[in-house]
């Protein structure tokens, strides 16, 4: 009996996982559909608002992101060609940030955030010169400061990121591990199969929060 409980308990976590990534990349779809509509039409703002939603939904090896970002990144050609570096900056900074906010044990589209790092400083510097606050002269250097800070490595600390994922299903099994030992057919507590998952779930629980927070 306990078996077939241990089993039911993994079947119904399967299947959330499972819920969770079909909606996920429902939605990453959906936004990707609405941005390529408003593409064709040449509504460059709203576009850009979707391709951006689109990637915040991110999956690995979708096609949907890879080509939000390449969509993203001709937006914001076409608003450098109209002398829009405002709106340019946002374009390349939706592909930046998008990716940024999609690390974990790892950080994807290391190439696109190189490319638009570029991008950005560059436009930020000309935007200096234009105003006035840096001579020509002095847009080199201050290219370089800009890609120093963009480039500054804020990657989740790969120990305590892994603790968050030994943390979490720690914690998920415990409490499969107390339903399926602990009670008997009649419905009787086991002591120690109790005890042991309830302080192997506040332990990993802990681990899991300690992970969270340092990360």
């Amino acid at each position: 009996m306990s078996s077939k409980r241990f089993v039911k308990g993994m079947l119904i976590v399967a299947v959330f996982f499972l819920l969770v990534g079909t909606w996920v990349t429902y939605l990453q779809r959906c936004h990707f559909v609405a941005a390529e509509q408003y593409y064709e039409t040449a509504n460059w703002k709203l576009a850009m608002r979707e391709y951006d939603a689109a990637m915040h939904f991110y999956t690995p090896w979708s096609p949907h992101i890879r080509k939000s970002a390449e969509k993203l990144w001709q937006i914001g050609n076409t608003f450098e060609r109209q002398n829009q570096p405002d709106w340019a900056l946002l374009a390349y900074s939706s592909i930046r940030s998008s990716f940024y906010a999609s690390r974990s044990f790892y950080t994807p589209g290391k190439d696109w955030i190189n490319r638009c790092n570029e991008k950005i400083a560059g436009i930020n510097v000309a935007i200096l010169i234009k105003e006035g606050s840096i001579r020509p002269e002095e847009a080199e250097v201050e290219k370089q400061k800009h890609l120093f800070t963009m480039t500054v490595d804020r990657a989740p600390d790969l120990f305590w990121s892994a603790m968050v994922e030994v943390g979490f299903f720690g914690w998920v099994g415990s409490v499969l591990f107390i339903i399926s030992r602990t009670f008997n057919a009649a419905g009787r507590m086991h002591l120690k199969p109790a005890i042991l998952g309830i302080v192997s779930f506040v332990f990993t629980f802990s681990l899991w929060v300690a992970g969270l927070m340092r990360a």
